[in-house]
């Protein structure tokens, strides 16, 4: 039985997203896949059962049988949080093995979920490095490809790693950055004898969000076209301009979000007519029944939420960070990329994977 640790050197690089299309593409290709999330960090109730949302999903996507009580047997709550400060907390490694051989049981190949960095969870006794050594596992490195610097992170990784480091996935490399990623960070990783396993490119669909989620997370209030809150929102904007300016600034983006203030009757109209999918009025303010008409007509959902413009963008700044695989039209998006791109010949010989023999 292989197992195959899916880590990184910093947060929020997609893991999640790669490990659900590892485990798709393992399935395909007539593997028993189990999957467990050592270290959960958003905790959610299943049945009353506490777990992991991310684990969650990775479950679901995977259409996976095994109980759920097992999938993630730590989960950072508040309460555990602030005990592991006030003292040593025992046992959570030994927790974790123990669902990890229960899982791993006429299993082909064992997925674990990386949490934060494989430096991360030192202070509760379950550092990444550890959880590896003791579920023996192999690491694919999955790194956020923002520009050559990452090769220092990559090659740290591989130096703590030892024998244990297959190889670098480069994940949501945008158009701005993938001349240095092909002429300079790919050749001088393969030139340190580093595997790239794959190169993921940013995909505006996978990184949306839907008019729902944002709701959700901006504590809005929804006042119409509650039928289009599946709406994908790719992009934020401010209408802070004047209103000429505003249409040509709205146009430039599609499947947009306009932050704007409730009072800005004019930068509203200029956002519906130049394509946006929804509006976020701040401040509290509610908009005029032409607008709201207007709304209705062109599908508009209208959010009204009682922070002013600025924090709201601020807030939507962390937020672009975090977002998260939720609905199946990215989720089926992003797994499929990760078919698409990673190198699945290479990976399986490093595993000593022999496929339809």
């Amino acid at each position: 039985m292989i197992s195959l640790y899916v880590g990184s050197t910093s947060g929020y690089t997609g893991k999640t997203l790669i490990t659900m299309g590892l485990g798709q593409k393992f399935k395909k290709d007539g593997l028993r896949v189990g999957y467990i999330k050592p270290v959960g960090i958003l905790p959610i109730k299943v049945d009353d059962i506490l777990t992991d949302n991310d684990a969650w999903r990775i479950y679901r996507a995977l259409e996976l049988k095994d109980p759920v009580s097992g999938i993630c047997p730590v989960v950072l709550t508040q309460e555990l949080a602030v005990k592991s400060y006030l003292k040593d907390v025992k046992g959570l490694l030994r927790k974790i093995l123990k669902s990890y051989n229960d899982l791993s049981k006429d299993k082909d190949i064992m997925l674990v979920g990386g949490y934060g960095s494989i430096y991360t969870g030192n202070y509760l006794g379950v550092q990444g490095l550890q959880v590896i050594k003791r579920l023996n596992s192999k690491v694919v490195i999955v790194v956020k490809y923002e520009g050559e610097y990452i090769v220092d992170y990559v090659l740290q990784a591989k130096k703590d790693l030892k024998d244990r480091f297959l190889g670098v996935i480069l994940n949501k490399v945008t158009i701005e950055h993938k001349q240095s990623a092909d002429e300079y960070a790919v050749p001088f990783l393969k030139r340190k004898n580093v595997d790239i396993l794959g190169v993921i490119p940013h995909d505006s669909i996978v990184g949306s969000i839907t008019v729902e989620e944002l709701n959700e997370m901006l504590g809005g209030k929804v006042l119409c076209c509650h039928d289009k809150l599946s709406n994908l929102v790719e992009h934020f904007l401010i209408g802070a301009m004047q209103v000429d300016k505003a249409i040509e600034y709205f146009k430039k983006t599609r499947n947009n979000a306009v932050i704007v203030g409730g009072d800005r009757a004019d930068i509203q109209l200029s956002a519906m007519e130049s394509g946006s999918v929804c509006l976020i009025l701040t401040g509290e303010l509610y908009p005029s029944e032409i607008i709201l008409s207007r709304a209705e007509q062109k599908d508009v959902p209208i959010l009204v939420v009682r922070e002013d413009t600025y924090s709201i963008a601020k807030k939507l700044e962390k937020l672009s960070v975090r977002l998260r695989l939720r609905d199946k039209v990215k989720v089926d998006r992003g797994m499929s990329l990760v078919i698409e791109n990673v190198n699945f010949p290479l990976l399986y010989k490093k595993l000593g994977i022999k496929i339809g023999q």
